[in-house]
């Protein structure tokens, strides 16, 4: 096997590993097995070359770095976005990804290529270049402050320097190639854990199907199987039915089967009911929305602050209607944050803190990062979270890029949602409804 130039992990359960031979190799992410090597890059449509880094952004969309430019790749058309293409002037990295390094500080400029990418699913990608790397946001579209760093300080076990390609398929483990060499990183322990020679005899980790597909999206087999995954793991217990792993995979729960979760935790995160602060459960819960409610912890504590608790209105209930998405444990009405920022307690409202803000003339957002960083961080993160692993501008496969920005409409409501709405419109009422929550749902408002 050639040395791996890029990887990327694709939401049909394929893992792609690229060469500077302009071919790649496609495994299957849910056996770990080789499907297939030696195939063109010309089944990429428009893919001008192999990439030197290539990383899964979401929302059907991907981005390939060649040297100093990039195109993005559509998923659902199977090709690179036509604007990203001649006779269209190159996408430069120095222009679209802001904040990188431009050699300044004395170290190298990274707007003349990346090295390797790859998306940590926390709403977070890493980039890396030499012996550092930068931590990009997804939600603000820039690098983080404090980057770069050195990989020595940062990746347990990590090769330090020279990275030449990157791929989180989902589920626990991620790898690294360097050369002729992988390395496995255990995301849960945070470190590396296996690694040895690229060879034919490399394969990944079995990781459950839907690992990259956005929680709308799932089937309820892929939510089952995840939902497994996160019981195997320990990062959440299943109360109701009890989860039990048989010789043929999983007995209980069956796909599509409602759910307790008890505690009402992900890892370190609570879900607690501000209408029943002592309920120990989150119950009724349909296994797609479980799933969006655990990657929406990994979103909030992917950085800063540290966040212990989501506080919520209501989960798996709500209203008289049982075909309703609250009823059918599909919808969430997230109200507010508590945890600590260097060292100091805090607590954000979203009726507090942003729903009773006033609304001076022609603003259209009022959470303002110069004058609440923290909420306003807190909040946009839960929004673009809920806009990429939720219903966002229609249902199911309808959803179609770009995904709604705050300010405007959609299936996530907030305080802020359709600020132009005429009186006695049903935006208007939508918004008015929603002056203390942040509501996000998987599936259709209502069953028929």
């Amino acid at each position: 096997m050639t040395t791996v130039r890029s990887a990327i992990s694709w939401p049909n359960d394929k893992t792609y590993l690229f060469h500077a031979d302009d071919t790649y190799d496609r495994y299957d992410s849910v056996t770990g097995v080789r499907e297939d090597s030696g195939l063109a890059i010309s089944l990429w449509p428009g893919m001008p070359r192999s990439p030197d880094a290539f990383v899964w952004w979401g929302a059907g969309k991907a981005y390939a770095f060649m040297g100093s430019t990039y195109v993005r790749y559509d998923a659902p058309a199977d090709r690179v976005d036509p604007e990203y293409l001649p006779p269209n002037d190159p996408f430069t990295v120095e222009f679209g990804w802001t904040g990188l390094p431009d050699g300044s500080g004395g170290g190298p400029d990274w707007r003349t290529g990346i090295d390797a990418g790859v998306n940590w699913g926390n709403g977070k990608v890493y980039l890396f270049k030499g012996d550092s790397y930068v931590r990009y946001d997804i939600t603000a579209d820039r690098v983080d402050p404090g980057y770069p760093r050195t990989i020595a300080g940062s990746w347990t076990g990590l090769f330090t320097e020279g990275v030449d390609a990157a791929v989180y398929p989902g589920g626990r483990f991620a790898y690294f190639f360097r050369g002729e060499e992988f390395q496995r990183f255990d995301v849960d322990a945070d470190r590396v854990d296996a690694s040895g020679p690229l060879d034919a005899s490399f394969r990944l980790a079995p990781t459950p199907s839907g690992g990259v597909a956005p929680a709308r999206l799932l089937t309820a087999a892929q939510a089952n199987q995840l939902t497994a995954d996160l019981a195997r793991r320990g990062i959440m217990t299943l109360k109701s039915p009890a989860f039990v792993d048989g010789p043929g995979g999983v007995v209980s729960p069956k796909p599509g089967q409602r759910v307790v979760v008890s505690p009402p935790s992900f890892g370190s995160v609570r879900f607690t009911n501000q209408i029943n602060p002592a309920s120990a459960v989150i119950d009724n819960l349909d296994q797609s929305m479980l799933i969006a409610l655990y990657r929406l912890t990994r979103w909030i504590n992917a950085s800063a602050p540290d966040v212990a608790e989501l506080l919520h209105l209501g989960i798996g209930h709500g209203g008289p209607n049982p075909k309703d998405c609250h009823n059918q444990g599909r919808a969430l009405d997230l109200s507010g944050f508590t945890g600590q920022l260097d060292g100091t307690s805090f607590t954000r409202s979203v009726k507090k803190d942003w729903g009773n803000l006033p609304r001076p003339a022609g603003v259209k957002v009022r959470i303002d990062p110069g004058v609440d960083p923290l909420g306003f961080g807190l909040f946009t993160t839960a929004f673009r979270c809920a806009t990429f692993e939720c219903e966002a501008t229609a249902f199911g496969p309808a959803n179609k890029w770009p995904m709604p920005d705050l300010g405007g409409t959609g299936f996530v409501i907030y305080p802020d949602y359709a600020p132009d709405a005429a009186p006695g419109s049903e935006n208007a009422r939508l918004r008015g409804a929603h002056t203390d929550h942040i509501h996000m749902q998987v599936g259709v408002t209502f069953l028929p």
